[in-house]
């Protein structure tokens, strides 16, 4: 019935005035068959009453979205403007033009409720600034964070100096009770925010690795995981005694372990990336992400124990003296081994990277049983849900929502950044999906022109709202 005005008005000849007097009722029609921000920007860059229209009904529905996982749109560089950012529609494999994003020429560290994470390295210290470019006029589109206290190595004090940071809740619903928790330093460690907070929470200082893939709000608590599939609970925790100078935070961070780590002494073990992502029906998924194969993986463990056995023989050549002493050393450096063999696991990460991108060689998913039992187990099926990883909160959508997507598929962007900017110089390549049922990679956004050294995509769901 639409469809038939449109064209009566414009044979007619009519200006784009007489949309304007369609009824509520046509109109409803219309905007009941939409499933993103997309959609609703180009409805409502029709006239000033559709716009009206359009936020109206989406304020009576948006709770529907929220419950259906809603389709994220990603955000792109964009050719000849560094400030600019445009919104690309997979589902459709359009870039909306109606909208253009203003945001800062870096990498954006993480995507949460529509806010985008940027780090504001102008100081000396990792700065978080939160920029909703959806928000309406009555509502914050800029918050700043305190600055992380960094107890561990930090490289870089840019936006590579943070793997990732999630939301619980969108700031401008919840004011008052927000969280945010970030992954960051070399060791990608975990630190805390809770709205209100002049500081953020740490974990106490451990000389255990404890370098952390992902992180999620689930059912009310906080996740995270590692790239040896240890899955943890976080828990703030108060100090006993408070620091009287009380420069820093009241609370500590605590973990209670939901699935064991795996040996982080096998390359055979390690994932390039993990993440932990909530289904549609409420499930909690663990998906790792390789870039090297079995036989690449199977070689670095092979090459790390002909080393091991080369060093134990020069151990058992020396005399005796020199022996004990050479283990009076090790006994007192045992505690640092876990980093070391991390750093050894990334020089032979280096070393294969060096000259070429990296690229996703495969995906392996998990179906998280907690709280009826811990551990984790594989399944081979998405359920025809799709899921959207990457720098961003990570979603599942389900492929009743997008037909034009093939279900139980992976969508991914470039997010590895344990080889500082490598992939960059590239293009931010390793774009692409990747399906379950037939083990297949496909490509989603490719640039019409050269990325190289552009800040890379991102998943994004926009908050759509009254205003």
């Amino acid at each position: 019935m639409a469809a038939t005005l449109v064209e009566e008005n414009t044979a007619a000849g009519n200006n784009s005035r007489q949309w304007s007097l369609l009824g509520d009722d046509i109109l409803n029609m219309i905007i009941d068959k939409f499933d993103n921000i997309y959609d609703y920007a180009r409805f409502g860059a029709v006239c000033k009453p559709w716009l009206s229209f359009s936020h109206r009904f989406y304020y009576q529905k948006k709770h529907l979205f929220r419950a259906n996982h809603q389709l994220p749109l990603l955000v792109v560089p964009m050719e000849g403007h560094q400030q600019i950012r445009g919104l690309y529609n997979i589902a459709t494999d359009t870039l909306c033009n109606q909208i253009q994003l203003t945001l800062p020429y870096k990498r954006c560290c993480g995507s949460s409720y529509g806010w985008l994470f940027f780090v504001d390295n102008k100081s000396a210290e990792i700065e978080f600034l939160l920029i909703n470019p959806f928000a309406s006029e009555s509502e914050r589109s800029l918050i700043k964070l305190p600055p992380i206290l960094c107890y561990h190595t930090v490289s870089q004090m840019d936006e590579y100096g943070v793997k990732k940071a999630v939301l619980s809740k969108d700031p401008n619903e919840f004011p008052n009770d927000f969280e945010v928790i970030a992954i960051y330093g070399g060791m990608k460690v975990l630190a805390h925010y809770k709205s209100g907070d002049q500081f953020w929470s740490y974990p106490k200082p451990t000389r255990k690795l404890q370098c952390f893939a992902d992180v999620i709000f689930y059912k009310g608590m906080a996740y995270a995981v590692d790239s040896h599939s240890w899955i943890v609970r976080i828990y703030r925790k108060r100090f006993k005694k408070i620091s009287p100078s009380g420069n820093s935070s009241p609370c500590y961070l605590r973990f209670k372990t939901i699935n064991q780590k795996l040996s982080n002494t096998s390359f055979v073990n390690y994932s390039g990336n993990a993440y932990l992502v909530e289904t549609c029906k409420g499930e909690l998924l663990h998906v790792r992400r390789d870039y090297w194969t079995l036989e690449e993986s199977m070689a670095i463990d092979a090459e790390n124990e002909a080393e091991e056995r080369r060093v134990q023989a020069e151990y058992e050549a020396r005399t005796q003296e020199e022996h004990n002493e050479i283990m009076e050393r090790i006994e007192r450096e045992s505690e640092n081994q876990n980093v070391e063999d991390y750093e050894i696991m990334a020089s032979k990460v280096s070393e294969v990277l060096f000259d070429e991108p990296h690229l996703s060689v495969n995906f392996t998913v998990f179906k998280l049983d907690y709280p009826l039992s811990k551990g984790q187990k594989s399944t081979e099926t998405l359920n025809g849900e799709i899921l959207f990883i990457g720098d961003n909160h990570s979603v599942s959508v389900p492929s009743s929502r997008c037909p034009n997507l093939p279900p139980n598929s992976i969508y991914y962007t470039d997010d590895y950044i344990d080889v500082y900017r490598h992939n960059i110089q590239f293009g931010s390549c390793d774009t692409g999906l990747f399906n379950i049922d037939n083990k297949s990679f496909g490509k989603h956004f490719v640039p019409s022109f050269s990325a190289e050294g552009m800040p890379p995509p991102i998943f994004v769901v926009p908050r759509y709202r009254i205003k």
